[in-house]
């Protein structure tokens, strides 16, 4: 957000200034400051999803590499998130059952022959105490971690707040607005949309096999 310099300040020519100086700080787990975790070719991955394209894309991978944030003391909160969630899910189990961990968060990267970076999600890894093998995986929807994604939503999405949809009603959920995503990726601009507009109903198509099948590696439901 931009503010006038105190009063009508102007220089030589009369011309006002703006200033830049009070700005709110916005924390964003996607900036690019945290890019080193997933681009660095010497950063500690290792590969949890690889297949043989064919539709000419070569090899297509996942690679996961370890995430800074959240922090761990930021965990508690969301285990007791989860934990409501799922009690509202299933009334019928005891609160025990309805309990979570969460183990770590981690960046996971697609890439095509080991060498051109798709798309670069944030998932966090959780399990019920209860169930150890109940290992969930869920991409963080709010994290934009590729500037031309966040450059996509910010272009579409002010594209229509200046034609004639009602965009503000579809965000706040009193208008439908149905949204198309060819070609995911497995990246997060489904999940974002579907999170930030409370009225969408996002329909996502994908043609190669694998790329459907590595939805689950980056914590997407299955396509």
């Amino acid at each position: 957000m931009w503010r006038r310099a105190s009063g009508l300040a102007r220089n030589r020519w009369g011309i006002r200034r703006l200033s830049s100086v009070l700005r709110r700080h916005v924390f964003d787990e996607g900036d690019w400051s945290y890019a080193s975790e997933w681009w660095d070719p010497s950063s500690e991955g290792h590969t949890v999803f690889s297949k043989l394209s064919s539709h000419g894309n070569g090899i297509v991978s996942v690679a996961a590499y370890p995430a800074s944030t959240p922090s761990v003391g930021q965990w508690l909160m969301t285990e007791k998130w989860l934990q409501h969630r799922y009690a509202g899910m299933y009334p019928e189990l005891n609160q025990k059952d309805c309990q979570f961990k969460v183990l770590g968060y981690q960046w996971r990267v697609l890439k095509f022959n080991d060498d051109t970076h798709q798309s670069a999600v944030k998932v966090m890894a959780a399990c019920r105490p209860s169930d150890p093998g109940s290992l969930i995986l869920m991409q963080q929807s709010h994290c934009l971690a590729v500037p031309y994604v966040k450059s996509m939503v910010s272009v579409g999405l002010t594209a229509l707040a200046t034609s004639s949809f009602d965009l503000i009603h579809a965000v706040i959920g009193k208008k439908s607005m149905n949204i198309l995503c060819i070609g995911h990726g497995g990246g997060t601009i489904p999940l974002f949309l579907a999170s930030k507009i409370k009225g969408s109903n996002v329909h996502v198509v994908e043609i190669p096999s694998c790329s459907r099948s590595l939805s689950s590696s980056n914590g997407l439901p299955f396509l």
